[in-house]
C-alpha cells in the first residue's frame, strides 16, 4: 500500500500509515523525515514496537540523549505510574507527583545547554479515559505575533531552569547533588530559526523561568502569555492514545503536555529522546559497536 500521510486539522501533526517502523529502508525513512520537518509531529498508529525496535528507529534521527539520572545510559525511559510490584503509585508518591509536571507545556530538555532534538513516545499501557498528549505549534505561534512584538523579542534571551520548573513536582528529590550540579540554569533565544526548514518559532514553555535583563515577574508573565497565546486552536493537536501507538515530535519548534487520567488507573509510556545537534553536547550518548549507548568520554 505504501506510506500514507494524513495531516490533522491543526497547523501541525499528521498520521502516518502503511509502513512498519521496525522494517524501514533508507528511502522510506527519508520520506518520514521530510514529513516530520513539514508537520513537526507524526503519529504512527498500532506499531507495537518493542524496546529494541523503538531504539533503532530513534537512532535514525541522531544520537540519543542521556537521562538526567546520569547513571542510566540505556537511552530509553519509562514514564509510568506503575510501581515495581505492579500496583499503581498513589497520587502522593514521588513517582506520581513527578509525572504531574508533564501536564504543563514544555519542550523536552530545554533546561539543558543543548535542548532535545526529538522525542519518540510509545504507548504500552493506556487508561480507559484521559492521559492524552497535546502538542502546540510554536512556528505558527511566532507567525501570529504582530511586527512590534516580533521586533521586541528578536534579541531576547530566556533563562531555562530545571530547579524552577521541577521543584514543585519533586524534581529536586529524585536527583543527587552530582546530578543536580549538571543542571544549572541555561540561556536560549526566545526566537529561534529551525535548522532544517528555516522557519522561525518561539522557544518558551514551563522550563523558561524569565527573560534575561528584564523584570523577573513581568518577564515571567510575558513568557506565560506567549505560551498560552501560542497554544490555542488551530495551533494545537491532542492525541488519544491506543496501546501500540508511537509518536515523534520536534522539540525545537513544538511544545507538548500530557493530560491527567484517573489516579487509580495504570499508564505506561516509553520514551526515547534524540540529542540536540551541537558541536559539544555533553548530554549526547555515544553508541558502541554493540549498539548500546555509553556516556561520551566514559567506557
Amino acid at each position: 500500500m505504501g506510506m500514507e500521510v494524513s495531516p490533522t486539522d491543526a497547523t501541525l501533526g499528521a498520521t502516518v500509515r502503511g509502513i512498519d517502523l521496525s522494517k524501514l529502508d533508507d528511502a522510506t525513512f527519508g520520506s518520514i523525515e521530510d514529513a516530520w520537518h513539514e508537520y513537526a509531529v507524526l503519529i504512527f498508529p498500532e506499531q507495537r514496537l518493542d524496546d529494541d525496535a523503538h531504539l533503532a528507529f530513534s537512532r535514525r534521527f541522531g544520537p540519543l540523549e542521556q537521562s538526567i539520572r546520569r547513571s542510566r545510559s540505556t537511552g530509553i525511559s519509562n514514564l509510568s505510574n506503575v510501581q515495581a510490584d505492579g500496583s499503581v503509585a498513589p497520587p502522593s508518591s514521588l513517582q506520581a507527583r513527578f509525572l504531574v509536571g508533564n501536564t504543563y507545556w514544555h519542550s523536552d530538555s530545554s533546561y539543558k545547554k543543548v535542548g532535545a532534538k526529538a522525542s519518540i513516545l510509545a504507548a504500552h499501557i493506556v487508561p480507559s479515559e484521559g492521559g492524552e498528549t497535546e502538542w502546540a505549534d510554536m512556528r505558527a505561534a511566532y507567525d501570529i505575533l504582530d511586527d512590534e512584538r516580533k521586533a521586541w523579542l528578536k534579541d531576547k534571551i530566556a533563562v531555562h531552569d530545571y530547579a524552577f520548573s521541577h521543584a514543585p513536582f519533586g524534581g529536586l528529590e529524585i536527583l543527587n547533588k552530582d546530578e543536580l550540579s549538571h543542571l544549572d540554569p541555561v540561556e536560549h533565544p526566545i526566537i529561534r530559526t529551525h535548522p532544517a526548514t528555516g522557519r522561525k518559532n518561539l522557544f518558551v514553555g514551563r522550563h523558561a523561568s524569565h527573560i534575561l535583563g528584564e523584570d523577573l515577574e513581568e518577564s515571567r508573565m510575558l513568557l506565560a502569555e506567549l505560551t498560552d497565546q501560542g497554544a490555542q486552536p488551530p495551533r494545537i493537536y491532542k492525541h488519544q492514545w491506543q496501546a501500540g501507538d508511537i509518536v515523534i515530535w520536534d522539540n525545537r519548534c513544538v511544545l507538548h503536555r500530557g493530560h491527567r487520567w484517573p489516579d487509580d488507573q495504570p499508564r505506561t509510556m516509553v520514551r526515547t529522546t534524540v540529542a540536540g545537534e551541537a558541536g559539544n553536547n555533553e548530554w549526547a550518548l555515544a553508541t558502541s559497536a554493540s549498539g548500546l549507548e555509553i556516556v561520551q568520554g566514559e567506557l
